[in-house]
């Protein structure tokens, strides 16, 4: 199937798919030009103000060490080695985020305090009790193997370590409409996103308490209105009939999307967890 850009133009692709084909194709999908223009550079809802919100509510001090599962074009990473002056690491498995994250680090002059490496949150190239704390923003939804990458972050946090996440819920899969349950679903964050009641139990199974937790939907609904906004002016001065065509197919997928947050069905969600 082809959608407002094509999904598997880089990256053919299947629902059955492993870990490591959904993250390049995620990657590769955030990194599409259509997608940039779409999201203005903003890649999870809140962009940095909730990220700064959720690293407060940690508690971290200067002397902590930090991962950014998922740290895309490590924007939030250096910029909390900068603030902080804490030790940051970030994996991602895009490498041309991981090349744009070492840049960012260079430019903000924090590479001393900073290390970025391609690898998926299921194969964490650190060692064990390794950081103090772990952070994640709308990467969890997307992992195929989500049970993997909480042995991972279990094996490299520390005793009493800390976990913040801030991610896509879904209620009720059985409630999305039949595209956002397939490959598309798979890279807008919603296919294989839980509930938030699913987040709590799978990070208890792995023996983390939650400390706190805090719904920020309204900001996922702002992100979708700014991107239909978007698609509408770039279909309405466009001069090409092809991208015009996309960007219609990409107010319709919103569109679609819009109303599942409203209906409160999609959300978006906080979570603070603490290994016991």
């Amino acid at each position: 199937m082809i959608y407002f850009i094509d999904i598997e133009e880089a990256n053919p692709l299947d629902l059955d798919a492993d870990e490591q084909e959904i993250g390049v194709c995620c990657a590769d999908f955030y990194n599409h030009p259509i997608i940039v223009k779409l999201l203005d550079g903003i890649f999870h809802p809140g962009g940095l103000a909730l990220s700064k919100l959720m690293v407060d509510r940690l508690g971290l001090t200067s002397n902590d060490t930090l991962l950014d599962i998922a740290c895309g074009d490590g924007n939030t990473a250096s910029y909390l080695a900068k603030k902080m002056g804490i030790q940051v690491s970030g994996i991602d498995v895009g490498e041309g985020m991981i090349e744009t994250a070492i840049k960012r680090s260079k430019s903000m002059r924090v590479e001393d305090q900073t290390d970025f490496r391609v690898a998926l949150a299921s194969k964490i190239p650190y060692e064990a009790n390794s950081f103090n704390a772990i952070i994640s923003e709308c990467a969890l939804c997307t992992f195929v193997d989500k049970d993997a990458a909480l042995l991972e972050i279990i094996r490299v946090l520390k005793p009493n370590g800390i976990v913040g996440l801030n991610d896509v819920t879904v209620q009720d899969q059985d409630a999305l409409d039949e595209e956002l349950r397939g490959l598309l679903g798979k890279v807008a964050c919603v296919a294989d996103a839980l509930s938030s009641k699913g987040y709590v139990d799978l990070f208890s199974r792995y023996g983390f308490k939650p400390i706190s937790s805090s719904v920020h939907s309204n900001l996922l609904g702002d992100m979708a209105c700014k991107a239909k906004t978007r698609a509408r002016f770039f279909r309405d001065v466009g001069e090409e009939q092809e991208t015009n065509s996309k960007m219609d197919e990409a107010v319709r997928l919103i569109g679609m999307i819009e109303k599942q947050i409203e209906s409160g069905n999609i959300g978006y969600e906080m979570f603070i967890f603490q290994a016991k």
